[in-house]
């Protein structure tokens, strides 16, 4: 099995790691792939963006 994802490898675990905690090679594969692919970079700067809205979003609802 390569070392390195492809970009729908990428999207799964872009979207896993906000479940769960990936495992260190896990985590490393996809930095790794971050250093070659700017878009699955900008995808998950997206992701995070949205993510920290969202929670943002939610402080500004509590009384």
């Amino acid at each position: 099995m390569s070392n390195e994802l492809n970009c729908k490898e990428v999207s799964r675990l872009i979207s896993d790691g906000h479940d769960r905690d990936l495992p260190p090679k896990e985590r490393a594969r996809l930095r790794l792939h971050f250093v070659i692919c700017e878009t699955c970079r900008e995808v998950n700067d997206q992701f995070n963006f949205i993510r920290e809205a969202i929670k943002k979003l939610g402080q500004h609802d509590r009384p």
